[in-house]
């Protein structure tokens, strides 16, 4: 699977598939925070940090560091906490492409008054699927993706079967025409893959990628505006949903429908995909937990919880500091940048009692 960084597409993205413990990668202990997700084993070194200062710097002139479950929630409930820097709501590489031109108007990616209306919108939204309608679904798509990949025959047809169920899901979800589910991905990747490289440097956003991205956020907005354009309020999809929801909230606009209807294809493509492979790594370990979802697939839902607690599919994210204040007891400074140890707070003992054991019954 993919191996997305830290805060791509300036949302929480999963780090190194979600198998953070599992992935290959260098010995020792990480040389930083950031480089922790996609190393063998980085959970000594967080459990060493945890048991540091819950927020702490590595240099003077360098981010912040939240590692303790009470430090990223103060810091993720701070109001001035931003997702992007206040002069800088879009990377400046990306300004006046199309890729800008979803970037800008992610709901996810913005923050203050204006934009608490269209987040609560896309929230009722996803609030108004029936939850039978998305089991039947995934469920009637697994089985034929299942007879055409094959994914029980090797590790890399796994793959992409875990790839391409959760996109295909979505997809349909939000009413893009079957025909167009392999353009669809492919263009999906070119745009996190510019916006993930402006974001953080990683890797490095070439004048290729750059303009791969610009060409397939472009399709992307033509499609769905021809998407929106044809779209019943009553057919049950997504979009006609957030359509709904948008017109309800009386901020109708068309442009930040289609912004965020590409957004959720973003942030659940390889969002899910990770946390399908993280569960799958987790049932193959605990034969205990293998052995009760056989029994009660029910209880899938407890082990889903306990994969997101244990090895989390973002080991980390941003915030960026708006003002003067204090964020989790630290005097802070307009333009700091924070960078919150999700995968450090879920092992923290404060927070939840014997924290290496995977606990899948954990209540």
């Amino acid at each position: 699977m993919a191996n997305p960084q830290d805060n791509a597409d300036a949302s929480e993205a999963p780090d190194a598939a979600g198998l953070g413990s599992v992935m290959p990668g260098g010995t020792g202990e990480p040389t930083h925070v950031r480089a922790a997700a996609a190393h063998a084993d980085p959970y000594p070194f967080y459990a060493r940090l945890v048991s540091g200062e819950p927020i702490y710097r590595e240099e003077p002139a360098g981010p912040w560091v939240a590692v303790s479950a009470a430090a990223v929630n103060a810091v993720l409930t701070s109001p001035l906490c931003l997702t992007r820097p206040l002069a800088s709501p879009v990377p400046e590489p990306l300004i006046g492409s199309p890729v800008a031109e979803i970037f800008s108007r992610l709901v996810r990616m913005n923050d203050g008054e204006i934009h608490c209306p269209l987040k609560s919108t896309v929230t009722n939204a996803l609030e108004g699927l029936s939850e039978r309608r998305v089991a039947d679904l995934a469920n009637d798509l697994a089985g034929n993706l299942g007879a055409t990949i094959m994914p029980e025959v090797d590790g890399e047809r796994l793959n992409q079967f875990v790839s391409a169920l959760p996109s295909q899901v979505i997809m349909s979800l939000l009413g893009v025409p079957a025909a167009s589910f392999s353009d669809v991905a492919r263009w999906m990747g070119d745009y996190g893959a510019a916006a993930t490289a402006a974001v953080t440097g990683v890797p490095s956003l070439t004048p290729a990628i750059l303009r791969a991205g610009a060409e397939s956020s472009a399709r992307l907005l033509d499609l769905f505006r021809d998407m929106l354009g044809t779209v019943q309020v009553d057919d049950g999809s997504l979009l006609a949903i957030l359509s709904r929801q948008a017109a309800r909230s009386g901020r109708l606009d068309a442009d930040q429908v289609i912004a965020n209807g590409i957004g959720l294809m973003a942030q659940g493509f390889a969002g899910t995909s990770a946390l399908i492979g993280s569960t799958l790594v987790a049932l193959a370990r605990y034969p205990d937990a293998l052995a009760a979802v056989r029994g009660d697939p029910a209880l899938i839902e407890k082990v889903i919880q306990e994969v997101l607690r244990f090895d989390p599919i973002t080991h980390s994210t941003l915030r960026f500091v708006a003002r003067d204040g204090v964020v989790a007891g630290q005097a802070m400074r307009p333009n700091d940048i924070i960078i919150v140890t999700l995968a450090a707070a879920s092992r923290d003992p404060a927070l939840n009692p014997d924290p290496d054991r995977f606990a899948w019954l954990r209540r």
